[in-house]
């Protein structure tokens, strides 16, 4: 055979109809979505108010007490110190050795430089006491693999409005809805001084901006960021088998999930909807997403010193 007749023959190949390909055609409007558009595309909102999910706690703070926030100061020089009647920042600002740091720590809370204070050991619970309810938003993200290098599609808000919490699900019906899908989400923060997330430091907010930087979007995301899965575990590392939200929805909220979607089939569930457009395989995907803000908020508590029951009975326990 000769090479024009080889070339001939891929030619022939490469123009037949051969298996059909999925399209970026979005599947219209999903039951309980509406659809937004913008200049970078089109993408799919859920919204639902949940007034019963949860009131979430005031912190008033403890930083004025903190004498640990000190650099040199440890818990038996600050134990040492209160027992001598220096108990507050401010009664060691004519101190000889800690005066100093502590004007230096007195003004960084007067400033509220948070970042600056948490490096210093500051506790979360102590930190939030600069922020208000409105200024919290919870956020969980549903990806089709555990690195930015593939693509997100579901990002999952939850803040207070009034005497309710209101849920607001960012959905791509289509991998090309994801670059629209992430602006509406990055507008939609600057709303929000806190973000709390469960493991976000280390998967949420990485993917969202590995995922930006794919899009040549370069979002950056500098709220003030609260992990719960880092206090579950001060919590309950030594009482409960593993701190998966799951986990802690059965033993401390009391939640069994029934007919919920594992989180492992839901990448493949997704790439089966794009090529299906079934909007029955994508329902119970919304629903776990929300599910899991809702728990989160539930959770919140955490943060704070609290009396918690598990399985095993009551343990007092800090943060």
């Amino acid at each position: 055979m000769s090479i024009f007749e080889r070339l001939n023959k891929i030619k022939s190949r490469r123009d037949s109809p051969g298996p059909k390909r999925e399209t970026d055609q979005s599947p219209g409007v999903i039951p309980g979505g509406r659809e937004i558009t913008g200049t970078l595309g089109s993408f799919l909102l859920f919204e639902s108010a949940e007034p019963d999910c949860c009131c979430l706690p005031i912190f008033t703070g403890g930083l004025a007490g903190n004498l640990k926030l000190i650099r040199g100061i440890g818990p038996v020089t600050e134990e040492r110190l209160k027992e001598e009647g220096l108990a507050t920042l401010e009664s060691l600002l004519d101190h000889p050795r800690w005066g100093s740091q502590a004007h230096l720590v007195k003004r960084l809370i007067e400033e509220k430089r948070t970042a600056e204070i948490r490096r210093l050991g500051a506790p979360d619970r102590d930190l939030l006491c600069f922020f208000a309810p409105r200024d919290i938003v919870f956020l969980d993200i549903e990806s089709t693999g555990l690195w930015a290098s593939q693509p997100l599609f579901l990002i999952g808000l939850l803040y207070p409005d009034g005497n309710k919490m209101v849920a607001q699900q960012f959905f791509a019906r289509h991998y090309s809805e994801e670059k629209a899908l992430l602006e509406a989400v990055h507008r939609r923060l600057k709303d929000f001084s806190v973000i709390v997330t469960f493991n976000g430091k280390r998967f949420d907010i990485p993917y969202m901006e590995g995922r930006s930087v794919e899009h040549r979007l370069f979002h950056r995301y500098r709220h003030f960021q609260v992990d719960l899965l880092h206090h579950a575990r001060r919590h309950f590392s030594p009482v409960l088998p593993d701190c998966r939200l799951a986990t802690l929805e059965e033993r401390v909220l009391g939640v069994i999930r029934k007919d919920d979607i594992p989180g492992h089939l839901i990448p493949e569930t997704y790439h089966r909807f794009v090529r299906t457009r079934d909007q029955g395989l994508i329902l119970p995907v919304i629903s776990h997403n929300r599910t899991d803000l809702l728990s989160m908020a539930r959770l919140f508590y955490l943060v704070g010193e609290k009396t918690v029951e598990t399985g095993g009975g009551t343990q007092q326990t800090g943060v």
